[in-house]
């Protein structure tokens, strides 16, 4: 089925809404091919927003194997959440969590038919860097992923200067810190830490858990 419309939009009226009705029992039946995936629609999931729809969308062929390891260590330990039995991360974007599997499913919520076309354009974005990074540097090992998700305000304080020079707007390393896990503020902010007598704490953080997390944590 070619994907153009399928009545997901806010409805003004009895009669829209009656549209929509008819147009999600359908969809939950059937899938539809958006942005590659085979998608299909359910009510009454979504628990913040019950008018939302749940989306669940198939990637033919799956992902590629390391695809939602490389995925966890993609994003600050608060953004993104390992799940190693189900082969799966949690990604938060879009002010929506946003599961990816291995299998080539994701699940989400959405309000419409724009924001399923740019969660799965995001999806498919993020996928494909991380799969050529796969090929271009390997598997990451999943003792890393779960090292990394484990990752504190606390264990990172212990590789910045702990100076409290304010420079980056923070009144401690350790509100930076917190900030920087939480994606509120980039690793790079620490000035000091660029400077040749800091480069042992860096070099430490990057043998721990390797340059993709630094990455993650907005170090340039």
């Amino acid at each position: 089925m070619e994907y153009k419309h399928c009545g997901l939009k806010p409805w003004k009226s009895l009669k829209v809404k009656a549209y929509y009705t008819v147009m999600l029992e359908r969809l939950s039946m059937e899938s539809t091919l958006v942005k590659g995936f085979n998608v299909s629609f359910s009510r009454g999931k979504c628990l913040l927003n019950p008018s939302n729809v749940t989306v669940e969308a198939y990637k033919p062929g799956g992902f590629k194997k390391g695809v939602v390891e490389a995925l966890a260590l993609s994003f600050p330990p608060s953004k993104a959440t390992y799940f190693r039995d189900w082969n799966a991360v949690t990604i938060k974007a879009f002010n929506r969590l946003i599961g990816v599997y291995e299998s080539g499913k994701v699940t989400f919520c959405a309000s419409g038919d724009e924001e399923v076309e740019k969660i799965l354009d995001y999806v498919n974005h993020i996928i494909e860097s991380t799969s050529n990074e796969i090929a271009e540097k390997g598997v990451p090992r999943v003792e890393d992923v779960e090292s990394w998700s484990r990752l504190t305000p606390l264990d990172l304080y212990k590789h910045l200067p702990k100076t409290n020079c304010r420079e980056c707007g923070e009144d401690t390393c350790i509100a930076l810190a917190a900030k920087v896990l939480s994606g509120e503020k980039p690793l790079k902010d620490c000035k000091p830490l660029s400077k040749p007598e800091n480069r042992r704490l860096l070099e430490e953080f990057r043998r721990r858990l390797g340059d993709k997390a630094l990455k993650a944590l907005g170090w340039e």
